[in-house]
């Protein structure tokens, strides 16, 4: 995942006519409330072009997911119209679709709904693409989150049909679900039925949507990168689609992993980050071709 320090958005009135942009939603009230629905703004994010299949299913084969973790998110892509303070100059981009499986965008948000010019664009390619749903850190505001949103089954499942709702009606592919924050036994009971009640209605109004769980907390409540697919995070991979591993992981944790995920292998996703902090065969480009010439039955 790709990092650097940014300024926030300026803060915007989404109720009154402007520029249009894409924008996250950053509370778990805005999110019960509906209130994007009522935004100036959540017309012109509804994607156009759905998503094109192209070649072999993503079960028979390894696939790529490429996590967008640019500055924050909502730069220069925010511009629905194309708007942008450096026109272009400096946004991140990609010229490769081809070989792109998976498309996630990703910022530091609550809900992070992937501006519409990703979504259309990736679908041109074949490429799904999934916003992130994401709570990370152990202050007063993470708490609240995590007190409102794992209070019951019944809170659990409501917020996971609003995030279903969002995904439907703007036109992108899933979820990316990224929780990094302390929890209890109990709240960890209510957190899968969360996770599998979004798969579920996810799959149910959604052909082709997915899921995935990043391997933040485990089953114990604690935020503790396994790195690869264990008994710590395996329960929270069986009741969805996929799971992306942070880039900590070692030699033989593909191997280990893929032993453990069975037939679901092609499910499990193994971090590479662009900067080579901490990852095995120094990141970068460098992990792939250390893979090929090293140790061929790696992946």
């Amino acid at each position: 995942m790709l990092s650097l320090a940014s300024e926030p958005p300026p803060l915007i009135n989404p109720t009154q006519p402007s520029v249009p942009v894409s924008y996250p939603i950053k509370t778990l009230e805005e999110l019960e409330s509906r209130s994007y629905f009522d935004s100036f703004h959540y017309p012109f994010n509804k994607a156009s072009v759905p998503v094109i299949q192209h070649g072999t299913t993503s079960s028979d084969r390894p696939q790529l997911l490429v996590c967008h973790d640019m500055a924050g998110g909502y730069g220069d892509d925010k511009w629905v119209q194309g708007q942008g303070g450096t026109n272009g100059r400096k946004a991140y981009s990609i010229w490769h679709w081809h070989l792109i499986d998976i498309f996630v965008y990703f910022s530091h948000n609550l809900v992070s709904l992937p501006p519409v010019s990703w979504v259309n664009t990736a679908h041109q390619h074949g490429v799904k693409v999934l916003g992130t749903f994401i709570v990370e850190g152990d202050s007063g505001e993470e708490r609240a989150i995590v007190e409102k949103l794992l209070e019951t089954e019944e809170s659990s499942q409501m917020y996971a049909d609003r995030l279903t709702e969002l995904a439907l009606n703007l036109g992108f592919d899933g979820w990316l679900l990224n929780m990094e924050v302390t929890l209890m036994r109990s709240q960890i009971l209510v957190l899968k039925t969360f996770i599998s009640h979004l798969t579920q209605t996810m799959h149910s109004k959604i052909s082709g949507s997915l899921v995935i769980w990043y391997d933040g907390v485990t089953v114990d409540g604690f935020t503790i990168y396994q790195n690869q697919l264990n008994d710590k995070n395996k329960p929270f991979f069986d009741i969805c689609d996929g799971i992306f591993l942070n880039y900590y992981w070692e030699k033989d944790y593909p191997n280990s992993s893929a032993a453990v995920a069975g037939d679901r292998k092609h499910d499990v996703y193994f971090g590479i980050d662009v900067f080579g902090r901490d990852t095995f065969g120094g990141g970068q480009w460098k992990v792939i071709n250390y893979i090929k010439n090293k140790n061929k039955k790696i992946l």
